[in-house]
């Protein structure tokens, strides 16, 4: 156990990052947030206005990125890579106690057929956006292994994370929920039963509140075990708005099915530790729409 004097995100004003801040601060931790306009952290002159919150007892949290919402694109990928690159430059020269860094299940591969995946599953990213997750990854785990023993590096590999406040309007709970509030139409790729799993961005937070005060380090797939498809997301809404509209269209891509073991998060966690069911989170969300739109 470890006592953290400070935690730094980088990425604060982001619909994780904001959570995040709120989670610790409510833990009486000191955190500083730094995200765009006030710095750019892809630019490595402007990065180092951040040098000075880089000490011996700090926890840093990386979770700025440019999203695949945004473009999933050459150019997003050099901006991600520069932001993990400038991390790195400051890491060499200002170790800190420890980086938490939000990657993603991107790694493993968008279209590939897994419902086992693991931490040691093979890394098969087909996107720009797991690509530069990857790579991050990688050039993270070189900066802090080189610059002192006394740094740890922790890569969260998170599926698609929702809830209050995500403004993403992305093809699963969040952007299902917000057409519902709306009355638009909702519209599933084939019959919508791929699996995948949906995690809640308050158990990403109580997992990071976990992990800053404990001995680990390496990566870790931040996930329950629990399978979900889209439709089931319709189904739960349908039974709380009669009148929804759900449509299908035609894949583009082959079906494929994504579900993980969930093994090394609750060894790390501890067998107490409770995710939010589906049900319960797309309910917090709904509730949060509903007063965004009094």
């Amino acid at each position: 156990m470890h006592n953290v004097r400070q935690v730094v995100i980088l990425g604060h004003s982001g619909f994780i990052g904001s959570h995040l801040e709120t989670a610790l601060q409510a833990k009486n931790l000191h955190v500083v947030g730094r995200s765009l306009p006030e710095v750019d952290l892809s630019d490595a002159a402007d990065f180092l206005n951040i040098a000075t919150y880089f000490t011996p007892d700090t926890t840093i949290i990386l979770v700025a990125a440019v999203k695949r919402q945004f473009g999933d694109s050459l150019d997003a990928f050099r901006m991600n890579l520069a932001i993990a690159e400038n991390v790195c430059d400051l890491l060499m020269k200002k170790p800190v106690r420890q980086v938490i860094y939000f990657s993603s299940a991107a790694v493993y591969g968008e279209e590939t057929h897994n419902v086992n995946i693991n931490e040691e599953t093979q890394i098969n990213a087909t996107s720009y956006y797991g690509l530069s997750k990857y790579a991050s990854e990688r050039l993270l785990d070189k900066a802090v292994t080189s610059c002192t023993s006394s740094s740890s590096l922790i890569c969260l590999r998170p599926p698609l994370i929702y809830g209050p406040g995500d403004k993403g309007r992305t093809y699963g709970p969040a952007g299902f929920a917000a057409a519902a509030v709306e009355c638009s139409p909702i519209t599933l790729w084939g019959d919508g039963t791929e699996l995948r799993e949906f995690i809640y961005v308050g158990d990403i937070c109580n997992i990071v509140l976990r992990l800053i005060n404990v001995d680990f380090s390496g990566v870790l797939n931040t996930v329950s075990g629990t399978r979900y498809c889209f439709a089931d997301i319709t189904n739960l809404l349908s039974k709380k708005f009669p009148c929804l509209q759900v449509t299908s269209r035609e894949r583009s891509k082959q079906k494929a099915d994504n579900a993980f073991f969930p093994g090394k998060i609750y060894s790390v966690m501890g067998n107490d530790f409770l995710f939010t069911t589906l049900e319960e989170g797309l309910d917090k969300t709904l509730l949060y729409n509903f007063n965004e739109c009094q």
